[in-house]
């Protein structure tokens, strides 16, 4: 019998039994679904918040949990730890130990945007390749007061271009705002990070606007507090011997944001672990249910199969007919739980992204590839040995 005409035959078995054909298909999908969907977010989530964190070498807050330092100062989520004194920055840049530190205010936002209170030091900051972290996609930098750079999710959720004018909120959400109108002066090229989210400004118009109602307003920029400090060391030796330094402090504490979300992710990969075990047990169970179902549908079909043997059909190839069959339910399942698994990661980047801008991708890997291969092929031998059951069911049944 021709290949095409046993394709065809095993095509119609599946067609005349849609419950049962949907049932396998359905379970195999759902299984290889729910792995495929928790390996992809578990890496994409890893990837996006090592690619956030890539460029803020050490981070230096007041004393608390560092955990809450990193979140606010390299993710802008959570609410600060504290502040420290503007000494403390000025005696951190004047170290021989650091090659330059970035002072940076948290407190006030604009339409949902964290402000970033700093100064012209964050241009700079580079990446792991030692490319600048932050570019201008139009405008300038700010120079006088009340000026503002917008990051590039800033500019597009709020509408805002160059020239346009704004006034600040104190706090996340309310409507306690501020008395200055800040003007856009540029636009951040996208960083791919939660900074996209940021309003950069200058740190002494933070400074300002809080001082309003103590006496200070109006005076020409007076020191004031700053949130966290962005450090980039002279060396690897200099990194380790302020964290021996900071480790003494009774103020401050100083923080590797690259050892901080791996310790968070060394936390979380026990769940992360377990729900890989239950996932791939759920396909261990969906494989053997699909097993089942073939090996009944082979014996269901033993007085068919006789019939064909009586008109001449060979028995090798009702053996390939049944086994072309069960690989197909089983191609489909696989197929739609490979689609599936990827759409809802995709799903959960996207409101991840939107929620945090940190930007999460699971690009295809040897060990997505291995499971539907590993699942195929066991699925193919069992489906194999079903056939060659119905096979002998049908020759005893002739």
């Amino acid at each position: 019998m021709r290949p095409l005409t046993s394709a065809f035959i095993a095509s119609r078995h599946l067609r005349c039994r849609p419950l049962q054909t949907f049932s396998v298909v359905a379970v195999i999908a759902f299984s290889v679904g729910l792995c495929v969907a928790l390996m992809s977010i578990a890496i994409g989530l890893q990837e996006g918040l090592i690619r956030a964190v890539e460029p803020f070498e050490l981070v230096v807050g007041a004393k608390g949990s560092p955990y809450q330092l990193v979140l606010n100062t390299v993710f802008l989520q959570d609410a600060p730890v504290g502040n420290l004194a503007w000494r403390d920055y000025a005696e951190l840049s004047d170290d021989a130990r650091v090659g330059f530190a970035v002072p940076l205010a948290f407190g006030d936002s604009f339409s949902g945007h964290p402000i970033v209170g700093t100064t012209r030091d964050v241009t700079r900051i580079t990446n792991g390749d030692g490319s600048p972290w932050i570019r201008l996609a139009e405008g300038r930098w700010f120079e006088g007061a009340f000026e503002a750079v917008l990051g590039a999710n800033a500019a597009s959720e709020s509408g805002l271009g160059v020239g346009a004018s704004f006034r600040t909120l104190h706090g996340i959400s309310g409507d306690d705002e501020h008395e200055h109108d800040y003007r856009v002066v540029g636009i951040a090229d996208r960083v791919y990070g939660p900074y996209d989210r940021a309003v950069f400004v200058g740190i002494g118009d933070i400074w300002e606007e809080h001082a309003h109602g103590d006496g200070r307003a109006g005076k020409l920029r007076s020191h004031g507090d700053v949130t966290a400090i962005l450090v980039h060391p002279d060396s690897y030796t200099g990194a380790y011997s302020l964290a021996a330094s900071f480790q003494r402090s009774a103020s401050g504490q100083l923080a590797f944001p690259s050892q901080t979300v791996m310790r968070l992710f060394s936390m979380i990969g026990r769940g992360e672990r377990f729900l890989s075990v239950v996932s791939y047990a759920v396909a261990a169970c969906a494989l053997l249910t699909t097993l089942m179902a073939l090996h009944w549908s082979a014996a269901a079909r033993s007085a068919e199969s006789a019939l064909l043997r009586d008109m001449g059909v060979s028995a090798s190839a009702l053996v390939f007919i049944s086994w072309l069959e069960g690989v197909m339910a089983l191609a489909l399942g696989i197929a739609s739980g490979e689609l599936a698994g990827r759409l809802c990661a995709r799903l959960a980047f996207d409101a991840l992204n939107g929620a945090s801008a940190i930007y999460s991708a699971a690009p295809l890997s040897a060990r997505d590839i291995a499971l539907p291969v590993a699942l195929l092929a066991a699925g193919s031998l069992g489906s194999l040995i079903a056939s060659w059951t119905g096979s002998r069911a049908a020759a005893r049944s002739l």
